[in-house]
């Protein structure tokens, strides 16, 4: 199972992923800003690209960082408390395989790759709300962009 790019997602972020060496940096500020959202949604096999199986480059050694914040927003979207150690226990096993690459089991591949996709849906609806169609440099994007993830405070919304 890999982790999955919407094509629109690349496109619209055309003129500033030459700053970013990655596919994978796309996927990642779709990812954390639906994670921080707790927004999901559904794409097409064929609106999206395969990326990888793996978290890859400096992400590896983020990975179980990035898992543990996927864990804790799927939890909380479920209604499980930490406290309820059977629905916990058997959220987890479903979400998680300590022999995957990614550690992550198929399900929880999926589930991850909707964040991303929620996280892109976003990203895109507050550009429109600044009158703005896509990101044309990292420069002026990336102060939008941690504006955007302010306004979500913490993963306790």
């Amino acid at each position: 199972m890999y982790f999955r790019l919407q094509k629109a997602a690349r496109e619209w972020f055309r003129d500033i992923s030459k700053d970013m060496p990655l596919d994978f940096d796309i996927y990642y500020l779709c990812l954390m800003t639906g994670l921080a959202s707790g927004r999901k949604a559904e794409a097409s096999q064929a609106d999206t690209t395969d990326l990888t199986n793996d978290f890859p480059g400096v992400y590896r050694i983020k990975g179980r960082i990035i898992t543990a914040f996927f864990l804790s927003q799927e939890l909380k979207q479920l209604g499980i408390s930490f406290t309820e150690k059977g629905a916990l226990h058997t959220a987890i096993r479903g979400l998680v395989d300590p022999l995957s690459s990614s550690h992550l089991s198929d399900q929880g591949i999926k589930e991850i790759n909707k964040y991303s996709f929620g996280g892109f849906e976003v990203l895109t609806e507050y550009f429109a709300k600044k009158h703005l169609d896509r990101p044309r440099n990292l420069e002026t994007f990336l102060p939008m962009y941690k504006e955007l993830i302010g306004e979500f405070g913490t993963t306790d919304n």
